[in-house]
């Protein structure tokens, strides 16, 4: 993986891309490491309805991945990524402007009904030749993982000096910059002769559907519950869970190109995701026990490593399994079981936290990544 092998037009796209997704993927991570502790004041509150609020996003970008795919087959890229950012940032005004968690889930939803994230690799797939394609989703995956680092870095001392509902107008002010961006953008629609083609979705995109799903709705869980976790274990408040985060983020950011590239080198990429999701069951099982701050650290670093490579590398064999003609549909089909991952993370997660307690959501969640990493093994390669 070698981003100078990019011509000079394809690694331009690939920049604007990956700074129009990583702006609005950091509207959405800010949130998530200070969400579950600053919503208990609100006005409805309970634990159910605070998950349902921070995973809502993920069923209305479910919901619409696909039509948005569609049209952008036929309509056009970069219009149908623009009419996602403005939904996004009118999404971002409603949820700053909440004064109770139903008006709060109602923005959070607004905010998910943006849902371009199919729609954008299937942009720079359009205009990648398709022995690059998995170098351009590295770089795009780089500005999520990117702008999932400094969410992590930033989301504490944002929302210690200016609140949640300053987060949620910062947020709104990264989609307008997203909007900007893409107005600059090259290209924008489908190669000619590709824009009304149907063609149904390669069987092997079910699995990594299922992966990515899994891999999110884990996600949303573990945010659900570890701040929570780190008060009443450690006593680390809010302004200091910087100290777990991003130290182990870097760590990992380190780490996951040197990962990808020997996945890539060995063509050991099916095999890599039953790996990863063993790898993240340990973290999991971990939070679930009374842990010395070392081993915590320990613990979120794999967590963050597996994360991060599972996360850059399924978009771009999905890519690779598709064609150009219909890339946006199959792309939402993709993005759709991630964001109803997201969904179903919120709200499972914030149900087991309310129901069984951290403990267990978080060994349910271990064995969730262990039963797929041994099913995943066995189904066969395509």
């Amino acid at each position: 993986m070698s981003f100078s092998q990019l011509k000079p037009a394809e690694f331009r796209l690939a920049l604007i891309l990956a700074a129009v997704v990583g702006t609005r993927m950091l509207g959405l991570f800010l949130v998530l490491p200070v969400f579950m502790l600053l919503v208990p004041g609100m006005p409805g509150y309970s634990p159910v309805l605070a998950g349902l609020a921070l995973g809502i996003y993920g069923l209305t970008q479910a919901v619409l991945q696909q039509p948005f795919g569609w049209l952008s087959d036929r309509w056009g890229r970069r219009r149908v990524i623009l009419l996602g950012l403005a939904l996004f940032t009118a999404g971002s005004g409603v949820a700053a402007t909440s004064e109770t968690m139903m008006s709060l889930v109602v923005g959070r939803a607004l905010q998910g009904c943006g849902a371009v994230a199919g729609v954008t690799l299937a942009f720079a797939a359009d205009h990648t030749h398709p022995e690059r394609q998995s170098t351009v989703m590295a770089l795009i995956g780089m500005g999520i993982g990117a702008a999932f680092l400094i969410s992590i870095m930033v989301s504490v001392p944002v929302a210690s000096a200016i609140g949640l509902k300053g987060l949620f107008w910062v947020t709104g002010a990264l989609g307008v910059i997203g909007m900007l961006l893409v107005i600059n953008t090259p290209g924008g629609r489908p190669p000619p002769g590709d824009v009304v083609q149907e063609q149904s979705v390669p069987s092997g995109i079910g699995p990594l559907c299922v992966s990515v799903f899994l891999l999110h709705a884990l996600m949303t869980c573990f945010f659900v519950v570890i701040p929570g976790l780190l008060l009443a274990r450690h006593a680390l408040e809010l302004p200091q869970h910087w100290k777990i985060y991003v130290p182990t983020m870097l760590v990992s950011a380190l780490l996951v190109f040197p990962l990808l590239r020997l996945i890539a080198a060995r063509q050991r990429e099916k095999e890599s995701i039953a790996w990863a999701f063993a790898a993240l069951s340990i973290p999991f099982a971990l939070f679930s026990l009374q842990l010395p701050m070392f081993a915590l650290v320990s613990a979120a670093m794999l967590y963050f490593l597996a994360f991060n490579v599972l996360e850059a590398m399924m978009p771009s064999m999905v890519s690779r399994l598709t064609r150009h003609g219909g890339r946006g549909r199959n792309m939402g089909v993709f993005t759709t079981f991630q964001f109803l991952g997201a969904f179903a993370g919120g709200v499972g997660g914030g149900w087991l936290l309310q129901s069984a307690g951290p403990e267990a959501t978080m060994v349910y969640a271990a064995l969730v990544c262990m039963a797929w990493a041994w099913v995943s093994r066995l189904l066969p390669r395509t």
